[in-house]
C-alpha cells in the first residue's frame, strides 16, 4: 500500500502526515537509521499513523472535514499560545509520526496481552507463574512522540498540564 500524504486540504484516502524522504530525514538528524527499503518504512510510518489517531479524543479543535479519513487539519487548535489555520499539518505532528516509525522498529506500538509477568517456567510439566503484580494493559511509554504530541492535545493550548493539581 503506497502512502497518501495529507497536505492540510483533506487529501482523499490519506493515511499519513509525511513521506518516506521526510522520515529519513527526520531519522537521520538525529543519528536513528531506518530501513533501507522504502516499502518497510511506509509500513513504520503507518503504524505510527495507527497510534496517533489513537488520540483523536484528546486533540484540539475539531476535523476540518469530516470527509477526512485522518484527524488532521484541524480547526480551534492553538499551538504555542498562536492559533492554528484550519489547513495546516503541525511539523511536531509530522515529527511525532517519524518518531513513532523509528520507535516502531523495535517496539510493538499498540501491543495486546495480559500484562502477567512469567517469573516462571517449567518445560517439563509446563508450568506458568505470573507475577502478582504487573499491569493488565501494558503499554509501552514513547516519550519523544508523546512530547512533540503533547502540546496538540486539549488543556494544553495555553501550555497547561494533563497532569492534575492536588489543591
Amino acid at each position: 500500500m503506497a502512502l497518501i500524504i495529507e497536505d492540510g486540504t483533506g487529501v482523499a484516502g490519506a493515511n499519513s502526515y509525511i513521506d518516506v524522504a521526510a522520515a529519513r530525514a527526520y531519522a537521520a538528524a538525529r543519528g536513528a537509521v531506518l530501513p533501507a527499503v522504502d516499502i518497510e518504512v511506509e509500513q513504520l510510518l503507518i503504524k505510527a499513523m495507527d497510534f496517533i489517531e489513537a488520540f483523536r479524543s484528546e486533540f484540539q479543535g475539531l476535523k476540518s472535514s469530516a470527509s477526512n479519513p485522518l484527524q488532521w487539519p484541524r480547526v480551534g487548535v492553538v499551538l504555542d499560545g498562536f492559533p492554528l489555520g484550519g489547513d495546516v499539518i503541525p511539523q511536531v505532528l509530522k515529527d511525532a509520526q517519524a518518531q513513532l516509525a523509528i520507535d516502531a522498529q523495535t517496539t510493538d506500538l499498540m501491543p495486546t496481552g495480559s500484562g502477567k509477568e512469567v517469573v516462571m517456567e517449567k518445560v517439563d510439566v509446563v508450568q506458568v507463574q505470573y507475577a502478582e503484580t504487573g499491569d493488565t494493559n501494558p503499554q509501552p511509554t514513547f516519550t519523544k512522540a508523546e512530547a512533540l504530541l503533547r502540546p496538540l492535545l486539549k488543556g494544553w493550548a495555553f501550555g497547561g498540564s494533563l497532569r492534575s493539581t492536588r489543591v
